[in-house]
């Protein structure tokens, strides 16, 4: 009897292990096999999609992490810094080192319509008026606000000991993110210091999506503590939470802390905020309701997926990697190498979730890159409906790519 008791529980203990090591396998294993490092995925050509492309590449062009793209004034804004800053400096790729720093991160801004006769579009940076300190961008987004447009800048400044002045060890404390807002005049070139906002639930802010409204916003952190404790694992298994912020009161406030898998880019549209999971390939669909971002619905992908963006027709599309040991590649050597990239959409988002659910949304792949022949490794895509053009950059890609459709 003892015997048979003890056979039983052996037989219960092995039935555990592996009912767990399946869950393991699922949750994580496959996820990094198939779908992160991307085992047995078909990647197209670019020959096999209607666009033709340009590289745009000048220093005003590197390392442009976000981009945001004004359909009225017909202008392109990027979040761009130097290559060498990026590679140091890059909280949200854990990059820690202050020295990095080349304090020339700056807003680029193409004049989409006006090519001119070097084919740069009128390349410039806007200036910075009313802030004495460096800005270390990342993500951003704009609205217009009383005839302006306003900006909401991730600003991922060094820590500083408040009573010396001096740098604080970034490896142990992580960087101090703020948000930062300016306002630009239509016949001004400079951005005019609004607001600092400052607040603990800002951990490690990747990206921001801002209220029709211009008051509250949601900024996605893509891990759970400024730094991770082994940051190779944090990016396989994920992590991160919705912090929601109101600009006019500068109070912010964690609004979601579960089920995320390096939260990172993030769009809204029609009081829907639509949130990238890197490692998953999810695009998980969140409502305020009340002080808290409830999710909704979930939009599968089947790609490493990281800046999301919504174009004037209301369709999303997704920066993808397609190859992820590649893009890794890029990022120790992105002068000599550019990864595979891949454009991702799903059109009439908000239609097809009322009507289909996220589940059964139909994601298309708008474009491909396998050769890596004009894409960069890319973070980033817009679109622009009226002209049936991309604009695309990479948070560590020495230059941008804008892709016209062949109709």
């Amino acid at each position: 009897m003892r015997q048979t008791r003890m056979l039983s529980l052996r037989a219960g203990i092995w039935a555990l292990i592996v009912l767990t090591l399946g869950i393991l396998y699922k949750a994580y294993v496959h996820n990094i096999i198939f779908l992160t490092i991307g085992v047995g995925r078909d990647i197209q050509s670019i020959d096999e999609f209607p666009w033709t492309c340009t590289r745009l590449q000048h220093p005003l062009l590197e390392g442009c992490e976000d981009m945001w793209l004004d359909e009225q004034g017909r202008k392109l804004y990027a979040a761009c810094s130097s290559i060498g800053t990026r590679q140091g400096w890059s909280p949200g790729g854990s990059k820690f080192n202050i020295s990095a720093r080349s304090h020339t991160d700056h807003i680029a801004v193409l004049n989409i319509d006006q090519p001119g006769p070097d084919g740069l579009y009128g390349l410039h940076k806007l200036k910075v008026g009313g802030y004495s300190g460096d800005l270390d961008l990342h993500g951003f987004d704009v609205r217009s606000v009383k005839g302006r447009l306003r900006f909401w800048l991730i600003n991922h400044r060094p820590p500083v000991d408040s009573t010396t002045g001096q740098f604080l060890d970034a490896r142990a404390v992580g960087a101090n993110s703020t948000i930062e807002i300016f306002d630009l005049d239509d016949a001004s070139e400079t951005i005019e210091h609004v607001k600092t906002i400052v607040s603990e639930a800002i951990i490690s802010p990747n990206n921001l999506a801002v209220d029709k409204d211009g008051l509250g916003f949601v900024i996605t952190n893509d891990r759970n503590a400024k730094v991770a404790t082994i940051p190779e694992v944090g990016m396989l298994i994920g992590g991160g939470s919705l912090t929601y912020c109101r600009s006019d009161t500068g109070k912010c406030h964690i609004a979601a802390n579960k089920g995320f898998s390096f939260a990172n880019g993030i769009a809204q549209g029609d009081g829907l905020y639509y949130v990238a999971h890197s490692v998953t390939g999810l695009v998980t669909v969140h409502r305020l309701v009340g002080d808290q971002l409830i999710q909704v619905d979930t939009i599968y992908t089947n790609y490493p997926i990281d800046n999301l963006s919504l174009d004037a027709d209301g369709n999303l599309l997704a920066a993808a990697f397609p190859n992820s040991i590649a893009f890794v590649k890029s990022m120790e050597d992105p002068y000599r190498v550019v990864a595979p990239a891949t454009v991702l959409a799903v059109n009439g988002i908000s239609t097809q979730l009322e009507t289909r659910g996220g589940k059964d949304s139909e994601v298309l792949k708008l474009v491909e890159d396998r050769d890596a022949k004009w894409l960069p490794s890319s973070t980033v895509v817009v679109q622009d409906v009226e002209s049936h053009r991309l604009f695309l950059g990479g948070v560590l890609s020495p230059f941008i790519t804008i892709c016209a459709k062949r109709l």
